[in-house]
């Protein structure tokens, strides 16, 4: 018996020994906030590593597209990390997700963002990997591009010590454009500003203005434009998809700038350049441009402007359109989503590994049911208690219901019916919502807090 008790006690201070060391092996990741980690980085003088994961639909569970193991999660990497890295671990609903998905133009999670230690973005990476090798692969790529001098620090501290030749400019703007980094319009301009005019003469120099999306008057814009004959050729020339992608970073930009100075003549200018890209297609080009105004509108808080326009626009473009088309749209979409799936892939280090990325932004064909949905979730939260706007948007809300029925829909549907003092009718909407998500297996908890204050008359 002695023998076996010593064995038992053996056994057990080893697992012991195994879950402390599993436990100690996990990235550790700082508490404070990504303002005060960066300040920390600053004065350590050390490189920050940002994880933005991807939303989970109920606490603890993993997207469907994760691997079941999980690179990152290697002992070797965590280490790397933990000994090299002040670490950020961002979540889908927090806050600096939504700062730093504008500031680095994050549309895939996970997302790993490689800072250097005055908090410039050096590498970057997206996607889960099972293999270990390529987030040690990602570790030695920042090390080599922090070392060199083609790098973000690098090019911003030339710039401030007043280095602009025209060379030097657009090596920087690629750069920026390498790591995905969003237009930097004051940088575009400065780049305008260095170049003679014959420079706008030149097919490639006009291209590269182009493809930064310059905002629609600004000084890149119209000196692109300068000359009608190279503008001519560009679109001729250039294929479809780079056209396309040209134009709509030009309209985002736009319209992002308008929307952040609430500059309602430079939204109008934004959505004009929108409905002029559709010029053989007039009902096409009303629709972009009533789309960007739409989203002007809701973004900037204009209230009266987005009521008014937002019925104009989805009664036209959403439920005008039969159930049968509607249907074929979906199935169309559903197609689209499915080839922008990530394939396998083999790793730097010759093995073989599969590499998925959680795609959160919507397609360039976007989910016809949701947008309406959100449409009319949207008129609820503007707080109107005009009953035509009301009704509008629950018209809209019971098509997504009709079509398809969905937990999220029938909550839509069931505060709105509260809004117009349909009490009864709220209340039956809300249940289903209840009774929905447990079918679809997501939480219910929000949906029967909603259902509470119905039945209080507190919502």
């Amino acid at each position: 018996m002695k023998p076996s008790l010593f064995v038992y006690i053996l056994s057990f201070l080893l697992a012991g020994l195994l879950a402390l060391e599993a436990n100690a092996q996990k990235i550790k990741y700082e508490t404070g906030t990504l303002e005060e980690v960066l300040a920390k980085a600053k004065q350590a003088g050390k490189p920050v590593f940002i994880n933005l994961v991807p939303p989970v639909s109920l606490p603890g569970k993993l997207p469907e597209n994760r691997p079941l193991t999980n690179g990152i999660e290697d002992p070797q990497v965590m280490k790397a990390l933990n000994d090299q890295f002040l670490n950020v671990q961002v979540l889908h609903n927090s806050p600096a997700r939504s700062k730093l998905a504008q500031q680095y133009s994050i549309k895939e999670y996970p997302t790993y963002l490689f800072l250097s230690p005055d908090g410039h973005l050096i590498h970057r990476n997206k996607g889960y990997s099972s293999s270990p090798t390529r987030y040690l692969n990602d570790i030695k790529a920042f090390k080599e591009k922090a070392g060199s001098t083609y790098n973000l620090s690098y090019f911003q501290r030339e710039f401030d010590k007043g280095r602009k030749s025209p060379d030097f400019l657009e090596q920087y703007i690629t750069l920026r454009t390498n790591l995905g980094l969003p237009t930097d319009h004051a940088l575009l301009e400065a780049y305008v500003d260095q170049l003679p005019v014959s420079a706008f003469d030149n097919f490639s120099t006009v291209q590269f203005i182009l493809e930064q999306g310059p905002i629609v008057d600004s000084k890149a814009f119209v000196f692109s434009r300068s000359n009608k004959t190279i503008m001519d050729s560009v679109y001729k020339t250039l294929p479809y998809t780079q056209r396309s992608k040209i134009n709509n970073t030009i309209i985002g930009n736009t319209m992002r700038k308008a929307t952040q100075t609430k500059d309602k003549a430079l939204a109008q200018k934004g959505a004009t350049f929108a409905r002029s890209t559709w010029n053989q297609d007039y009902t096409r080009g009303q629709r972009a441009y009533q789309s960007n105004m739409v989203s002007f509108y809701k973004s900037i808080q204009d209230t009266a402007n987005y009521l008014r326009e937002a019925v104009t626009f989805y009664d036209r473009y959403y439920m005008a359109i039969s159930e049968d088309s509607v249907k074929k749209l979906m199935t169309a979409q559903a197609e689209n989503r499915k080839r922008q799936m990530s394939q396998p892939k083999p790793t730097s280090g010759g093995q073989t590994s599969t590499q998925t990325t959680y795609v959160t932004t919507t397609s360039a064909v976007s989910d016809f049911l949701n947008q309406l949905n959100n449409a009319a979730f949207s008129i609820y939260e503007t707080g109107t208690r005009n009953p035509t706007y009301l009704t509008k948007a629950m018209l809209w809300s019971k098509r997504t219901v009709e079509i398809s029925p969905a937990s999220g829909y029938y909550d839509t549907l069931a505060h709105l019916l509260y809004r117009l003092e349909l009490y009864a009718e709220a209340e039956a909407m809300q249940q289903k919502a209840v009774d929905l998500a447990g079918k679809e297996k997501q939480s219910s908890e929000r949906f029967r807090q909603s259902l509470q204050k119905i039945k209080n008359r507190t919502l």
